[in-house]
């Protein structure tokens, strides 16, 4: 019996060992090595052997079982990195429009005016006056002109032919031609001749060619009358839209500004573009300095536009003249110094010196002391504005309303402008 009761203590003792090194995942006979030193597990107590005496042997006491002992191997643990600071997440600014590369191609200027001098002439116009003695005396000015059609039609300046009696013109080939005068105006200093002949090389007047300030832009002129042929410039536009006083006391408007070499004998000449199409009609140069220590001038040149050369051209074809709005009235500026002076309301416009009897302005109720305040829903300023607005926005015929300062209070008016009397 007692030889029973060791064997069952030994199978016991064998079945807490078989379960204790299952739960801790470790095979019999096998060795881990762990990463780091482990706790000495409990050592499985020896069976006793049997003895000899036939003692009754206690029941066997309860063995707890070992405690679990994981053999866990500790991961790697990798040196900790700083936290990256995350972008921001602003909405970037954008660029502005990168400006497009300019094209460097410019035609060939010498190209350019090979192709466009056979239809630059150039003029002389003959004049008689009496000297300070009476006597007649015979005198030459000279000139440039435009060939505008195969039919042989010139365009040059007024101040170039007025009051000749005998206009010559040389052709680029050298032949030399009398012209005829077939119409001139002084308000635009523009005039009309005709060669003989037909089928001429001519550069049309265009009001479709697009003009910017700083465009290159190319003068042929007959300057200072030389030898030898026109003399070609080169400049660019510097302004649009200008106003200055021309000859005779009346102002050019809406001309164009270059800085291209023009000298006398260039008066009446093609200002073309690097492409060679006809953009202006050189006319005046301003040179010098004031006579009373004024700031100096270093050749600025003013061109008369297309649009104007146009219009003016097609009447003095038609007509022989120009056809201008006319009020019938003697203007003034009205200043701020003016108005404060007088204590009026407004301080700008175009003050009615007098009015011409039968005259629109007259039909119209218009009386000496009014003040122009607009004229077909544009301000006047003053009185250029008003000028500018007769001679390039109004017609002859066109009825407008105009608002006028009087009595110390605004009252509007209709008047039909009529046609400016031949000077």
């Amino acid at each position: 019996m007692q030889g029973f009761l060791a064997a069952l203590r030994l199978a016991l003792v064998g079945l807490v060992v078989s379960a204790a090194l299952a739960c801790n995942s470790v095979s019999p006979g096998e060795v881990h090595a762990p990463t780091q030193a482990a706790p000495t597990p409990t050592p499985t107590p020896t069976p006793v052997p049997p003895t000899a005496t036939t003692t009754p042997v206690p029941p066997a006491p309860t063995v707890p079982p070992s405690p679990t002992v994981a053999l866990v191997a500790h991961p790697t643990v990798a040196p900790e990195l700083p936290t990256p600071t995350p972008e921001s997440t602003a909405t970037p600014t954008p660029l502005p429009t990168a400006i497009p590369p300019p094209d460097l191609h410019i035609p060939n200027v010498a190209d350019v005016v090979e192709r466009v001098r056979p239809a630059v002439v150039s003029l002389v116009a003959k004049t008689v006056v009496r000297d300070f003695f009476g006597s007649l005396r015979t005198s030459f000015g000279s000139g440039t002109g435009v060939i505008i059609s195969p039919e042989g039609y010139v365009i040059t300046n007024n101040h170039v032919i007025e009051d000749a009696v005998e206009i010559l013109v040389t052709l680029d080939d050298g032949e030399q031609v009398e012209a005829e005068l077939v119409g001139a105006d002084v308000l635009s200093d523009l005039a009309v001749l005709r060669i003989p002949g037909s089928d001429h090389p001519s550069l049309p007047l265009s009001e479709d060619v697009p003009l910017r300030v700083g465009e290159w832009v190319v003068a042929i002129g007959n300057a200072l009358n030389l030898p030898g042929g026109p003399t070609v410039t080169v400049g660019v536009v510097s302004a649009l839209g200008r106003t200055i006083s021309g000859g005779g006391g009346y102002e050019l408007y809406d001309l164009i500004q270059t800085d291209t070499v023009i000298n006398s004998g260039n008066s009446g000449g093609p200002l073309i573009n690097v492409y060679g199409e006809l953009i202006g009609i050189n006319t005046v140069v301003l040179r010098g300095g004031s006579t009373s220590g004024g700031t100096p001038v270093e050749g600025i040149g003013f061109a008369i536009n297309m649009e104007t050369a146009r219009w003016v051209t097609d009447q003095l074809i038609e007509d022989g003249r120009v056809k201008w709005a006319w009020m019938g009235v003697f203007l003034a500026d009205l200043t701020p110094e003016m108005a404060a002076e007088f204590s009026l309301p407004v301080r700008e416009g175009a003050i009615i010196q007098s009015v011409v009897e039968g005259s629109p302005a007259h039909r119209a109720g218009i009386l000496p002391g009014d003040i122009v305040l607009s004229m077909a829903g544009e301000k006047v300023s003053n009185v250029s504005e008003l000028l500018r607005l007769l001679r390039t926005e109004i017609r002859v015929g066109q009825e407008v309303e105009v608002e006028i300062f009087s009595d110390g209070g605004t009252r509007t008016v209709r008047m039909v402008l009529g046609d400016r009397p031949s000077q």
